[in-house]
């Protein structure tokens, strides 16, 4: 009997078809399991030390938060997370080396009012996009601004004081710690609440700004709680009202500016934590997680307190809303006041 070329091709056929479904079926499983296998293989973040870029030099209220916040981090993320000092160019040196990090979790950033929400008004040539190159994880704490005077001034309210700058426009100094300080914008801003003006005095910085309220060479300052504390309850400068919406538990007797008579005024250092432009969803649900538990932590809302700052617990989509928000109305005015930095 002979066998013809098609009967060979059918019975080969029939011979190998049991062997190539069986290998067919072994490949389809293996590489179905291949994904699986691929996605058990990608580190879980974090697996090595996270940096924490600090903008600022060490010692200020910036730096002190960041060195509460990090060995807090670490407990919940299971790594050490590590403070760097960048500072340079008004905080902005620092900010955009987070910028310009890859956005995978292991930058992270102390972001505050002058090198990430005043910034775009500010400096005319700034490296990154405050908005574009960065990817809000949450916000930290708010640092109340106290408005000062001297101990020799005739005001003991905020009432008494607009009353006597409404009778002499003009002829009322207001100290900052420099043009385009978040003191002095501070400042603007009540004058632009309250339609009173102020003669600017910018000094190098909070300190000898204070000596010479204290000295009654200058009228009023606004400052941070932190930098005024001392110099209140040793009796050198009275404070008149606190800047933020609620009081500071550290001047609890300290009325805020909208209980003084000035409607809705809210403003404050206030800082946030940030990761490099285009971090993925996950990445910052899981560092935002962490914050907010670190946060909640009474032990941390005393440390906080200790620097005369209130913890302010938020979503990555409350602290959006909150630097699109602060922007515009730090940029609103520092172009109605020619405000520009030193």
């Amino acid at each position: 009997m002979f066998r013809t070329a098609e009967t060979n091709n059918m019975n080969r056929d029939n011979t190998m078809n049991p062997i190539s479904r069986r290998s067919l079926t072994l490949l389809v499983s293996l590489c179905a399991l291949v994904p699986h296998a691929l996605i058990q293989a990608q580190p879980v973040h974090p697996n090595r030390p996270i940096k924490l870029i600090v903008p600022f030099p060490p010692g200020g209220n910036v730096d002190l938060s960041a060195r509460i916040l990090a060995p807090e981090l670490q407990k919940e993320l299971g790594q050490a997370v590590v403070v760097e000092n960048k500072a340079g160019a008004g905080g902005t040196l620092g900010l955009d080396a987070v910028a310009k990090s890859p956005a995978d979790g292991y930058t992270i950033g102390m972001a505050s009012p002058i090198n990430h929400l005043a910034a775009p008004s500010l400096f005319p040539k700034l490296p990154y996009d405050s908005v574009k190159d960065f990817t809000p994880v949450g916000l930290i704490a708010s640092v109340p601004m106290v408005l000062v005077v001297g101990p020799s001034s005739p005001a003991k309210s905020v009432q008494e004081l607009l009353k006597a700058a409404k009778e002499n426009p003009g002829g009322m100094t207001m100290a900052s710690a420099g043009s385009g300080s978040g003191n002095h914008i501070v400042g603007e801003l009540f004058q632009d609440a309250t339609g009173v003006r102020f003669a600017h005095i910018p000094f190098k910085g909070s300190s000898p700004a204070n000596t010479d309220l204290a000295g009654g060479h200058v009228d009023l300052h606004f400052d941070q709680l932190s930098s005024v504390l001392p110099l209140i309850k040793g009796g050198r400068l009275r404070p008149l009202a606190v800047t933020t919406a609620s009081r500071s538990t550290q001047l609890p007797d300290v009325p805020t500016l909208a209980e003084a008579g000035v409607p809705n005024f809210d403003a404050s250092t206030t800082l946030g934590l940030v990761l490099p432009g285009g971090a993925s969803p996950e990445l910052v649900g899981k560092l935002s997680q962490a914050l907010v538990k670190v946060l909640k932590n009474p032990a941390v809302k005393e440390s906080f307190a200790r620097l005369g700052s209130d913890t302010r617990e938020s979503s990555p989509a409350e602290y959006a809303a909150f630097i699109r928000s602060e922007i515009d109305r730090t940029a609103r005015i520092v172009k109605e006041a020619k405000i520009t930095r030193d």
